[in-house]
């Protein structure tokens, strides 16, 4: 980048800035909630103001301003719901303001990528005849995904002295269904697994450790310090922001590191992913100790199924949903549904048949069987997956270790996940 094109961006930049700025104005004045409303509100007076810029840009920046006044709107009325005395304690969500933005959004018609001698250019267009050039810098798996993908709404970021693209791209992927499973439970800390392979005659427990909770827990507890030490309400706010945004960060890399780590199990044995629906769980519901509700609340479960989603069908997977309600306390032998099956958090012993086996893998046994791919049986003292669809009956083993650490899953070590196992332990089912 030369310095002429490093001065007409940092005046794109600004000029972007203002733009959001006054959108955002003119949309939380004349409460806008459609994209129709905004663009009749504010495209032509932005086009007035701003002539030298692309007219894409006007188009983005009224966009972005229409979401974050949704995203404000989202937040009070949630406020809005609370109980009075909750919300006495509680101050509103404040509007929704432009600070020292940046990012510039790039519509694909304002942008253009051409390989010439064996480097990646990029050419902006701001305008008034008014083009940027960059030479593109690419790594390894960007040069795997652009090639053959149709390119999108992009972003470029300003960060000090350095640029970046922020690339979207989009790619026809087949997704195909195949009769192996891979059924999983999201638990605070933990994905429980079922692995049901068909080809081999065989299904594998196991599980994989998130600790997703645990990163929330502890910086709750850091904000809660925060909050009683510093007294300064500038510095105080500053901190929290910084921590809140080093949370967020993390729980949302340990996801998503773990949802490409259980698509590359299920690409490697063929197997589509069976998980809950959300829309049969109530989320929010109070189920023990406040730090247990809080880390319950504040787990991203929905976020975390669309990244698990996401590299499924990218593998060219299939994603099936099944009925999750009471799935932890019903038994998977006989059916019968009861608190009490759950002796506690290790085990359960159900109260009709005596069935007892570890209760964290009971919701994928029950997964298994309401997902119409077969049902769960003890034969000969020994757990097994009768199968509807492949005719067959498949012993269930439970993999020997304990649950990977994140310090194996989530820092680019080969998880010691024993999928190849077979262990010979046999639930027994008897009465106690």
């Amino acid at each position: 980048m030369t310095r002429g094109d490093e001065h007409q961006l940092r005046a794109l930049l600004d000029d972007y800035t203002s733009m959001v700025r006054e959108a955002l104005g003119i949309i939380v004045t004349n409460d806008v909630r459609s994209r129709r409303r905004a663009h009749e509100l504010c495209y032509r007076r932005l086009r007035e103001r701003y002539p030298h810029l692309h007219n894409k840009f006007a188009q983005e920046a009224y966009k972005r301003a229409l979401a974050m006044y949704r995203s404000y709107r989202k937040l009070l009325n949630k406020w809005r719901r609370l109980p009075a005395k909750e919300r006495r304690r509680v101050s509103p969500p404040s509007l929704p303001t432009v600070g020292e933005s940046r990012v510039v959004e790039l519509h694909i018609d304002t942008y253009r990528l051409d390989r010439k001698h064996g480097f990646l250019a990029l050419t902006v267009s701001r305008g008034g005849g008014v083009y940027l050039r960059f030479l593109v810098l690419e790594y390894e798996y960007a040069m795997r995904e652009i090639e053959g993908a149709k390119l999108c709404n992009s972003k470029l970021l300003v960060d000090g002295e350095e640029v970046f693209l922020l690339l979207t791209v989009r790619r026809s992927v087949e997704v195909r269904e195949h009769r192996n499973k891979l059924i999983i439970d999201v638990n605070e800390d933990t994905i429980d697994c079922l692995l049901v392979d068909y080809d081999k005659v065989r299904a594998v427990l196991f599980s994989i450790k998130h600790n997703a909770g645990r990163v929330r827990a502890n910086y709750r507890r850091i904000r809660k310090g925060i909050q009683e030490k510093v007294k300064s309400p500038r510095i105080r706010d500053k901190l929290l922001a910084k921590y809140g945004r080093r949370e967020r960060m993390r729980v949302e890399d340990r996801l998503k590191k773990v949802a490409a780590l259980l698509a590359d199990i299920a690409r490697k044995h063929s197997a589509d992913l069976v998980r809950e629906d959300l829309r049969d769980l109530n989320l929010n519901s109070e189920r023990g100790s406040r730090q247990l509700n809080y880390r319950l609340a504040t787990f991203p479960y929905r976020k975390f199924m669309s990244y698990i989603d996401y590299k499924f069908w990218e593998r060219g997977l299939e994603v099936h949903e099944v009925d999750a309600r009471r799935t932890s306390i019903t038994c998977p032998v006989c059916g019968y549904a009861d608190k009490r099956n759950r002796v506690n958090r290790e085990m359960f012993r159900c109260k009709r048949c005596g069935f007892t086996f570890n209760a964290q893998y009971v919701a994928c046994l029950n997964l298994f069987s309401r997902s119409n791919d077969g049902m769960v049986a003890i034969r000969g003292g020994r757990l097994v997956l009768i199968s509807r669809k492949a005719a067959q009956v498949v012993a269930v083993d439970v993999a020997p270790h304990d649950a990977p650490t994140p310090d194996e899953v989530l820092r680019g070590k080969p998880a010691r996940i024993p999928i190849e196992s077979k262990i010979p332990q046999i639930p027994r089912a008897g009465n106690h």
